[in-house]
């Protein structure tokens, strides 16, 4: 059996037993079955695309496809909540000041800081917190154990929220 079969094998057999857990991870993420599946179906159309960059034993193949399930969830809440905001500043009137913006803006600087973290801690928000998946299992995920699991949390957050006060005084 050649490397590209081995590999259709063990991809195959991954989507067979874990397609539920990437459809859970991410409509805890996106709150939408369509959407969810929607990205679970590009995260394993990009896991394949990029197969030949994952260099890691088979059995963290579920951990390295979850992680891009998480990214390509968030993608589409991003977008979806780009759209909206796109669609709300069409409808009302340049001046019109509505409550909602400045949460809408906060957000938006919490996301801005989550994609400059540096990948280990920005991984670690996605799969650990945002998820919503219990810490054992992010754990399992990120492949460490719970206890360095919650001290990234902890300097993920100790970073998010110097970034955030950085851009205040600026």
């Amino acid at each position: 059996m050649n490397r590209d079969d081995a590999w259709k094998k063990l991809f195959a057999e991954l989507i067979r037993e874990k397609l539920g857990l990437f459809r859970s991870i991410s409509f805890h993420i996106v709150n939408s079955s369509a959407d969810a599946d929607d990205a679970v179906q590009r995260a394993l159309l990009k896991a394949w695309e990029r197969r030949t960059q994952f260099r890691n034993q088979p059995g963290a193949l579920a951990g390295w496809v979850s992680r891009i399930v998480v990214s390509e969830s968030y993608d589409t809440l991003r977008r979806r909540a780009r759209e909206s905001r796109m669609t709300e500043a069409l409808s009302r009137l340049p001046d019109k000041e509505n409550p909602d913006d400045s949460r809408s803006r906060m957000l938006d600087e919490l996301d801005r800081a989550i994609e400059e973290l540096p990948e280990l801690y920005r991984e670690t928000i996605h799969v650990a917190v945002l998820s919503g998946l219990p810490g054992t299992e992010a754990a399992r995920l990120l492949e460490c154990s719970p206890n360095t699991l919650y001290q990234r949390i902890h300097k993920a957050k100790s970073l998010l929220l110097q970034t955030m006060r950085r851009w205040q005084n600026e």
